[in-house]
């Protein structure tokens, strides 16, 4: 029998290999319906799969080719039909970034919440933020783990 986390450490993958390849169909199939979702960007929050998947397109757009998207420190809390996980993603190959940034890439924080339904793990919850210095109003991208 296959654990719990187990099968969201697939559905994660899965998240970031369709990432990594912009294919929007695919990344939207491991979402429900009615996600709500935290982005580093306005707006505020971004509900249903629409507002979500155009969210994403806006996304992929800002790389010339693929994404360059590595998980790190995967941490994975499951119970019955919920789980959540939180871990780093380092983000290479953003354009709208310098040179040197868009190689060395950024860290930022991604949370997920899932939940089964009909047999099938999907993302009801995401979360993705940048660490802030609330001195300055800086995002800070340099930081590294």
């Amino acid at each position: 029998m296959v654990s719990v986390g187990s099968e969201i450490e697939v559905l994660l993958d899965r998240r970031v290999q369709a990432c990594r390849a912009k294919d929007i169909d695919r990344l939207m199939s491991l979402y429900s319906p009615s996600i709500v979702y935290f982005d580093v960007v306005p707006p505020l929050r971004l509900t249903g799969s629409d507002a979500v998947r155009d969210n994403f397109v806006r996304w992929f757009n800002e790389y010339d080719g693929p994404i360059g998207l590595e998980t790190h420190d995967l941490n994975i809390a499951a119970s019955g039909d919920v789980a959540f996980a939180h871990m780093l993603h380092l983000d290479k190959g953003n354009a709208n970034l310098s040179e040197q940034q868009s190689k060395r890439g950024f860290w930022l924080r991604s949370t997920v919440c899932c939940q089964r339904s009909n047999n099938e793990w999907l993302i009801t919850h995401e979360h993705i933020s940048l660490p802030v210095d609330f001195r300055t109003g800086a995002v800070l991208m340099d930081l590294v783990p």
